[in-house]
């Protein structure tokens, strides 16, 4: 793992970022995806368009060369690209709002935010734009807007899907996911990239969080609630469970983040500060006065997070709790509120830091979407016990 001071020095070219572990060779024939409508961040590369990353910043950006391989891989499987989609400035923000270029609302009520920073990725899932998208993942940027669009996001383990062709925002905590409709499009999507078989979950212990529960507006609360009491019903045993502090993971991963992307977008806000987002451009500027000393501190925070999370998994199948916990805020209230990224990103940052696979299952309301998230040991696990929480989710009358 790089240290602040080699981002600082010799930043990697805009689309190429490679990060912990090397991905794993992928199968000739993993799995097909013949004629699936693929839509793609607009921060990950695909041969012969410009990769502009919801900046005016890159407005001259060239046409990439090639396809970056997470998008080479899915196309070889039979996928066709149908379109890039939008997102939050540079990924740098989670409420999907990007004045610079413009956004595409909540496609449930068009006041109201999509989440970011994969918003478009989101958004075209839910309006049926697409059969499966491709986001990042770097403090919940997939599943913030899954659950608030009411679609499907999982965020694999650290490292198991290539990020070489996706532009950087910090090397620590990046993750490539996938949006779809289903836990079985997803599924889809992430045999088609590892090979991994999709397995069915037997009952078997899951841990709540129940802190994020507590803390929860009512009809999230509530729609958890109908959905645990499913799988108590269906046999699965159901254990509270104690997470690391939410103030803790929010200052390392801040730290860590906000000082990575500084590092690593230091031309664009030193060259272009006109054209970047106040708020974009304001984090940028806050991670540039995080120290080497407190960015090395929150790495090794990290470290000692990693091993209390394996702990708690280590007894239980998954972790499930709220995955936002708030419904989607109308467009000029997240506007008005400073406070409201910390919010979104309560409940989601921690598998960012310790690198665990989570996903964001839809369940029923009666409102606006909501979601549930799943937070597993293992990739195969997480999206087994995602697909419990669906059937069931989706039997509820």
């Amino acid at each position: 793992m790089r240290s602040l001071e080699e981002l600082s020095i010799n930043p990697p070219p805009d689309v190429a970022v490679t990060a912990g572990s090397p991905a794993p060779l992928f199968p000739a024939r993993a799995g097909r995806l013949d004629g699936v409508r693929l839509a793609v961040k607009d921060l990950v590369a695909v041969a012969g368009s410009p990769l502009r990353a919801g900046t005016r910043a890159r407005a001259d950006a060239p046409p990439e060369p090639r396809d970056a391989a997470i998008v080479a891989r899915l196309r070889a499987a039979g996928a066709e690209v149908s379109g890039i989609v939008g997102l939050h400035e540079i990924a740098f923000g989670v409420s999907g709002i990007n004045d610079q270029v413009g956004f595409s609302p909540n496609p449930h009520d068009p006041t109201r935010i999509p989440g970011g920073s994969s918003s478009g990725s989101a958004v075209a899932v839910a309006d049926g734009s697409c059969d499966l998208a491709i986001g990042t993942d770097t403090g919940g940027s997939i599943r913030i807007p899954a659950a608030l669009c009411g679609v499907v996001g999982f965020k694999p383990t650290y490292g198991r899907y290539p990020t070489d062709g996706v532009l950087a925002l910090s090397t620590t905590l990046d993750h490539v996911g996938l949006l779809g409709p289903t836990v079985a499009a997803v599924t889809a999507g992430h045999h088609a990239l590892t090979g991994d078989h999709s397995r069915s979950a037997t009952p078997g212990r899951l841990g709540v969080d129940r802190t994020a529960l507590a803390v929860a507006d009512t009809p999230i609360a509530a729609a958890v609630d109908r959905v645990l009491a499913a799988l108590s019903d269906a046999g699965w045993e159901l254990v509270d469970v104690t997470w690391p502090g939410r103030e803790r993971v929010q200052e390392a991963t801040t730290a860590i983040m906000f000082a990575e992307a500084a590092a690593l977008h230091r031309a664009l806000w030193e060259d272009h500060p006109d054209e970047l987002g106040a708020d974009v451009l304001a984090r940028l500027r806050l991670g540039a006065d995080v120290t080497a000393e407190a960015h090395r501190a929150a790495l090794t925070e990290a470290e000692a997070l990693r091993s209390e999370v394996a702990v708690v998994l280590d007894g239980v199948d998954a972790v499930v709790g709220p995955t936002v916990p708030v419904l989607a805020p109308t467009i000029d209230a997240a506007r008005a509120e400073p406070t409201l990224p910390a919010v979104l990103v309560s409940n989601t940052r921690l598998a960012n830091v310790v690198g665990t696979p989570a996903a964001s299952v839809p369940v029923p309301s009666g409102t606006l979407p909501v979601g549930l998230q799943v937070l597993a040991a293992t990739d195969s696990r997480t999206l087994a016990v995602a697909a419990a929480v669906e059937e069931l989710a989706t039997s509820e009358p």
